[in-house]
């Protein structure tokens, strides 16, 4: 097989919307349209589509808009009624797997066998899950919210499909609107999530898309009146931020920090089954993983694991998103792809025929001294030894997630991020 990139079929980029707009139906010919944003193609670098930085003026009048929409036509509904529509979400899902596939594809540089073998099925349950919670909010400590209101989801490139139709989902179940604040690169996604719930027969208008970065339009957003609740996914500095502004008007921050998953290897550990876990972990990226993926593994068994793991992660084929055969594409940002690039030995190369200017990395294994930087998110693997299990827990420290595997730390370590966990505490952030 040829290791040059399909070109992305014209119907498949028909897929992706030329420019991504604020809400058409919130806007009044008085209200300033922002600036275009370019989207650059992780594949290429080249421009791929435009979309705009809603304005503070437009971004309260989409929020606005979708809080009328959630007490004219949504918050009065029972709250079987709302579960009977929340399901039907997950019903029509199998139809907008493949448009949301294509576009996490050409946007952020997710493989589409990934979207569709793994993404998708995980969509699916988050859906059905959340939906289940519309009718059983007593029970959990939340509320129906009759006068409704609007819970803000903040997404990016890190925001996969389940995380974004959890938090659709359980705040609609409890009587809110949704206003997804889509920075550019997750905009076209934003857009197709809006067309899955209203393909779900749910009130037009009630989940809107307000894209852009601008910080003053953020701004009016963290103040609004209407605001029930956010949750957002981002690195510690730009979630902070957003915290410190909330906590001002006391709205519930949900949040999903780009924090690093640790794998701990003890030497009792299957290193096989590890090897199985790492392997996928490079495959998954930045995108399953990122705030990137260390492994911690005890000086007895780190030989025989990295000679196990190494030649299958150098062997995992890199190209072009679409192609169905591609285990790893590029990553969704450049700076992490340089970043990438500069911690993996020089004699690693890329497959021929890459575009020069994408944001390629190739998948590797690297050794990671006791003083030195863990590598960035990404395909590639930073492993530390350390001679005991005591002596792995100094490297825990902010930690998002951590697999121990051959036996017990001894300290209680961070749980992998739960979706129906996620779910229930922003249940609970919308009582008021």
């Amino acid at each position: 097989m040829s290791d040059d990139p399909p070109p992305a079929p014209p119907e498949e980029l028909d897929e992706v919307p030329a420019v991504v707009l604020a809400d058409d139906a919130a806007r009044g010919t008085a209200i300033p349209t922002g600036p275009l944003l370019d989207v650059h193609a992780p594949t290429t670098g080249e421009h791929l589509l435009c979309v705009e930085d809603t304005t503070p003026e437009l971004l309260c009048v989409v929020v606005d808009a979708t809080a009328a929409s959630s007490r004219a036509d949504w918050a009065w509904l029972s709250a079987e009624d709302r579960a009977r529509y929340l399901f039907t979400i997950a019903d029509v899902l199998a139809d907008h797997l493949r448009p949301l596939a294509v576009t996490a594809a050409l946007t952020t540089g997710r493989p589409v066998a990934a979207g569709s073998a793994l993404d998708g099925p995980a969509a699916r349950a988050a859906a059905f899950s959340a939906a289940g919670w519309a009718d059983k909010l007593g029970a959990v400590g939340a509320a129906h919210r009759p006068g409704g209101g609007v819970v803000a989801l903040l997404t990016t490139w890190r925001t996969s499909t389940a995380d974004a139709l959890t938090a659709i989902v359980a705040a609609l179940a409890t009587g809110c609107g949704v206003v997804l604040r889509a920075r550019p690169a997750a905009a076209a996604g934003a857009a197709q999530l809006v067309r899955l719930v209203e393909d779900a027969g749910l009130p037009p208008g009630l989940v809107r898309v307000a894209p852009g970065a601008d910080a003053a339009a953020d701004a009016r957003l963290w103040d609004h009146e209407e605001l029930v609740a956010v949750r957002a996914d981002g690195s510690p500095d730009d979630l902070r931020g957003v915290g410190v502004a909330l906590a001002r008007a006391g709205t519930p921050l949900r949040q999903r920090v780009d924090a690093p998953h640790v794998d701990v290897v003890l030497p009792a550990a299957d290193l096989e089954a590890v090897a199985r876990s790492l392997v996928a972990a490079a495959a998954g990226g930045a995108h399953e993983r990122p705030g990137g993926s260390r492994v911690v593994v005890a000086r007895p068994v780190a030989d025989a694991l990295v000679a196990r793991v190494a030649p299958v992660v150098a062997q995992l084929r890199t190209g072009h998103p679409l192609d169905r055969a591609t285990a790893v594409g590029p990553l969704p940002t450049p700076h992490l792809a340089r970043a990438a690039r500069e911690v993996l030995d020089g004699a690693t190369a890329l497959p021929a025929g890459l575009p020069e200017r994408g944001w390629w990395t190739p998948p590797g294994v690297v050794t990671v001294g006791r003083h030195s930087a863990w590598p960035p998110p990404g395909p590639v693997l930073g492993v530390r030894t350390v001679r005991t299990a005591a002596d792995a827990l100094p490297h825990l420290e902010g930690a998002g997630s951590v697999t121990v595997w051959g036996g017990e730390l001894g300290a209680e370590a961070p749980a992998p991020p739960d979706p129906r966990q996620d779910a229930l505490d922003l249940l609970r952030a919308c009582r008021g």
